[in-house]
């Protein structure tokens, strides 16, 4: 039984999370794409939301690209580096990224359980969104903690995994059948928020994930015209 669950999720349920987020991409795109932004509580603004935002946005933007070398080839990074090399750098890229996101979601979810302006401003939605996030930030950094202990071969699995999903291989789930639940928990609530991404406010950061890094800090507000 613990074989056909461990296929289903790591073989089966990376292409359905897959094919409902670009389904949900090019529907929202086309057919909502008006309603891609987040909603702001910066009229309820106090210094707390800057550094939380920022450290949340930089850092959650550092975590995202650093996952795409999983599925570099290593032949392709072998040529400037070593896995044990490339262990390293992910190591502490990981944790300095992952701990400036972990500790901006802290920021920002105190605030907003805690501000009675924004909290009564908040919907379940924005609550899911920011403990689901929450949740995986801390199995990220749990998961650096098991990488760092663990030997080379274990941490090139994950990249044989990812890469073995993207090329629809059967045994993708097999490659990473006996590594650590931390690592499985991490997958699995990735694959969910990476599933219900394009149905969330985080679409933003797709749109616009450079911009915010130039941004100004400030609301802008447009005035109504009077007739």
């Amino acid at each position: 039984m613990e074989h056909y669950i461990n296929n289903f999720l790591f073989t089966y349920f990376p292409h359905i999370a897959l094919a409902v987020f670009w389904f949900g991409l090019i529907t929202r795109f086309v057919y909502a794409n008006r309603t891609i932004q987040a909603q702001s509580t910066q009229f309820f603004a106090d210094k707390k939301i800057r550094l939380g935002s920022n450290l949340f946005h930089y850092g959650i933007i550092g975590v995202f690209l650093g996952h795409f070398t999983l599925f570099i080839p290593e032949e392709i990074y072998h040529l400037i580096m070593t896995t044990e090399t490339k262990k390293v750098i992910a190591l502490s890229l990981g944790t300095t990224f992952g701990l400036m996101a972990f500790i901006g979601m802290i920021i920002l979810l105190l605030r907003r359980t805690n501000v009675t302006s924004v909290k009564y401003n908040s919907s379940f939605h924005d609550y899911f969104i920011l403990v689901l996030l929450f949740t995986e930030a801390a199995l990220g950094l749990a998961s650096i903690g098991t990488t760092a202990t663990t030997s080379v071969s274990e941490y090139a699995a994950l990249g044989e995994w990812a890469q073995k999903v993207i090329t629809f291989q059967p045994d993708a789930g097999s490659v990473i059948a006996s590594h650590s639940s931390i690592y499985k928990m991490h997958i699995f609530i990735g694959l969910l928020i990476f599933m219900i991404f394009p149905y969330t406010k985080l679409m933003h950061m797709l749109i616009f994930p450079v911009i915010y890094f130039f941004r100004n800090g400030y609301q802008l507000v447009r005035k109504s015209l009077k007739k």
